[in-house]
């Protein structure tokens, strides 16, 4: 029995997040982090669009964390509590973000990589949700690697095949 179109893509996204999931639980390392999802979700319900493809899910996060790391660490806001903590934006942050999304966004239009999603890792990184450290770029770096790969194989079972082809 075969799914409908529309149940596959949040079946296929679903099982991605729980096998990035299980790898994370099973290595204790947080590889699963928010931005994943709505990544995994344009893999899964728009497989056809330029957002979806591998380039713009490995270059437009590594780009958004990149930014991220370089704005926080720019500020001074690398060594704030993060806003989670302290249940408050300094102003610091607030530049960071408002900087690290404008310019996050300007170098993957640049590159022929842009991804929304890796909007969400940007912010995570500058709100100190993610660490701005070596540690917490190869976490970041891994589950964008997982989904990447876990969503190239959900991405071409949802692709649609070329019109008038077989």
């Amino acid at each position: 029995m075969r799914f409908p179109r529309a149940l596959r893509g949040p079946l296929f996204a679903g099982a991605v997040m729980a096998m990035i999931g299980a790898l994370a639980w099973i290595a204790g390392i947080p590889w699963l982090f928010p931005s994943l999802g709505p990544t995994i979700a344009i893999q899964a319900q728009a497989p056809d669009t330029a957002l979806a493809r591998p380039w713009n899910v490995v270059a437009g996060h590594a780009i958004g964390a990149i930014v991220g790391f370089a704005c926080v660490w720019g500020t001074g806001s690398v060594r704030e509590a993060p806003v989670n903590v302290a249940h408050q934006i300094s102003v610091a942050r607030l530049a960071a973000a408002a900087l690290a999304v404008a310019l996050s966004m300007a170098l993957q239009h640049a590159v022929d990589a842009d991804h929304p999603p890796a909007q969400a890792t940007t912010l995570l990184i500058v709100v100190g949700a993610l660490e701005a450290t070596w540690h917490g770029a190869l976490t970041i770096a891994i589950g964008v690697v997982l989904v990447a790969l876990l969503g190239e194989a959900v991405r071409r079972a949802q692709a649609r095949p070329p019109a008038g082809g077989r």
